[in-house]
C-alpha cells in the first residue's frame, strides 16, 4: 500500500508547489527544510535542532506544525521504514506587510533582515484551503495505518498562539457593519449548497464547499474560540444528519455515525483539527447516504433492506421476513421484486457475496469462517454462489485481488 500512497501523495503536494522531503536521519543540515532561513536570521540557530525533534516522531502519528513563520508542516514516520516524510512549508493564507511586520517585530528582526523575510514568503506555496489539505492526510493515514489507529497531532511552536489569536479577534471585529452582512450571507449561502451536495451524495462538490467554508470567518460568539468552532462543528452534524434522514437512511444508520463524529468533535484541541473533522463528517455523510438511502422504497421495503444489511447472519428468508413484518408472503414477493428489480433472495445473496468480496480484501479470515460471518455456513453453497455471481472462486478472487497493482519503489533521500 505505502508504495503506491507515497508517491503519490508526494507527487500530488509537489503539483501544487509544496516541497515533500524524505528523510533519512540523521540531517548534518537543515537548509533543505526552509532554503536556510533559519540560520540566516535566527541568532544561535543550532542545526542540530532538526534532528532531536524528528528523532522523537513515534511511530503510527502525523504531526501538523505551524511555526513561527506561520509556515506549516506535515510530518510522519513511514510505515515498516527509518525515514520520515516531511511535507510544506507552505501557507494557509497570504501574508501581507502588515502580517510580516507584526512577525519580524515579535522575533526582534532587525530592519535589514525584513527584505530577507518577505522574500521567503513570496517564494513559498500558499494553500488557501486548509481542509483540503488536511483531508489528504486524514484520508492518507486511514490508509497507511488503519481507520482510528493512528495519532494526529497539532503544535504551535515557539508559543506564537498569543499573538496569533490577537490578531484573528482584530480581523474579526471589523467596524463595516455592511462587510459582516455580505460576510454573512456568504456564509448561510455556502451553507445553503453544501446541504444540497450532501443531500446528493456529491462528495466533490461537498468538498469544494467545506474548503470556501474553512476560509470563512466565523462569528465569535463566545471567548473561548476552540468551544465557538466545536459548536460550529456540531450544528453541520446536526444539519447533516437531517439531511441523510430527509434523504432516506434509516435512523439506525444515522444515530451510528452521528454518534462516533460527537465523540471526535469532542476530542479536537486547536482550530485546525476542526477543519479536519469538518472534512471527515462531510465525507462520512455523503458516503451514508450513497449508500444506505431508500427514499424511493416503500415503508416496508425499507425496513426489510435495513434487516438486511444490519445482520446477514440471521434468517432472511421470505417466510421470516413476512412472519416478521406480520403481512401475507406472495404480496411481500412481488412488492420487493418490484421496488428493487430483483426478488428478495438474490437480493439478500447479492449483499452476502458482496460483504464476502470486502472480507477476503481486507482480512486473512479463513473463506469457511468468511462464509459464516456472511450467513451461508454451508462452504461448499457458498463457494458454488460466490463463483455464479464473480466467476471466480473466493481463492482465486483474494489472490488477484492483491495482485491488483505492481508495486512501485519510492526514493529515499538522504540529506547527510
Amino acid at each position: 500500500m505505502k508504495e503506491i500512497l507515497i508517491p503519490f501523495v508526494q507527487n500530488l503536494l509537489e503539483n501544487n508547489r509544496i516541497p515533500v522531503h524524505i528523510v533519512t536521519l540523521p540531517c548534518k543540515t537543515d537548509t533543505w527544510l526552509d532554503c536556510g532561513l533559519r540560520s540566516d536570521i535566527l541568532p544561535n540557530h543550532r542545526p542540530d535542532h532538526i534532528n532531536e525533534y524528528l528523532n522523537d516522531f513515534k511511530e503510527n502519528t502525523i504531526c501538523h506544525i505551524k511555526d513561527t513563520f506561520q509556515c506549516a508542516y506535515s510530518i510522519f514516520r513511514i510505515p515498516d521504514s527509518d525515514t520520515l516524510m516531511v511535507c510544506g512549508p507552505v501557507l494557509f493564507e497570504d501574508i501581507h506587510p502588515s502580517r510580516l511586520n507584526n512577525i519580524a517585530v515579535k522575533m526582534q528582526l532587525p530592519r535589514e533582515l525584513y527584505a530577507v523575510l518577505q522574500s521567503y514568503y513570496l517564494r513559498l506555496a500558499s494553500f488557501p484551503a486548509p481542509a483540503v489539505y488536511y483531508s489528504i492526510f486524514l484520508t492518507l493515514g486511514n490508509c497507511l495505518f488503519g481507520e482510528n489507529q493512528y495519532e494526529t497531532i497539532y503544535q504551535d511552536l515557539n508559543e506564537m498562539e498569543e499573538w496569533y489569536e490577537s490578531y484573528s479577534h482584530q480581523y474579526r471585529s471589523t467596524g463595516d457593519s455592511m462587510m459582516n452582512i455580505e460576510m454573512i450571507e456568504m456564509r448561510y449561502a455556502l451553507e445553503a449548497q453544501l446541504l444540497d451536495a450532501v443531500f446528493s451524495a456529491n462528495e466533490a462538490k461537498a468538498m469544494a464547499l467545506v474548503s470556501k467554508l474553512s476560509s470563512v470567518t466565523l462569528p465569535r460568539r463566545l471567548s473561548d474560540e476552540l468551544r465557538d468552532y466545536k459548536n460550529y462543528t456540531i450544528a453541520f452534524n446536526t444539519l447533516f444528519r437531517k439531511k441523510a434522514e430527509e434523504a432516506g437512511v434509516h435512523p439506525v444508520h444515522i444515530d451510528l455515525c452521528s454518534n462516533q463524529h460527537v465523540q471526535l468533535i469532542e476530542q479536537v484541541t486547536s482550530r485546525e483539527q476542526c477543519y479536519t473533522v469538518w472534512s471527515k463528517i462531510t465525507l462520512d455523510y455523503c458516503r451514508l447516504i450513497r449508500k444506505h438511502t431508500l427514499k424511493d422504497y416503500s415503508l416496508l421495503t425499507q425496513k426489510i433492506i435495513t434487516y438486511i444489511n444490519s445482520d446477514l447472519t440471521a434468517d432472511l428468508s421470505l417466510k421470516a421476513m413476512s412472519d416478521w413484518l406480520n403481512v401475507n408472503a406472495s404480496y411481500l414477493s412481488t412488492l420487493f421484486k418490484k421496488e428493487v428489480g430483483m426478488p428478495l433472495t438474490d437480493f439478500v445473496n447479492r449483499q452476502r457475496i458482496e460483504q464476502a468480496k470486502k472480507l477476503l480484501i481486507v482480512t486473512e479470515l479463513p473463506t469457511k469462517t468468511i462464509a459464516q460471518q456472511c450467513g451461508i455456513p454451508d462452504i461448499y453453497y457458498f463457494s458454488r454462489l460466490f463463483k455464479k455471481r464473480t466467476g471466480v472462486t473466493p481463492k482465486l478472487y483474494r489472490e488477484n485481488a492483491t495482485r491488483e497493482h505492481d508495486p512501485h519503489q519510492y526514493k529515499d533521500v538522504d540529506f547527510n
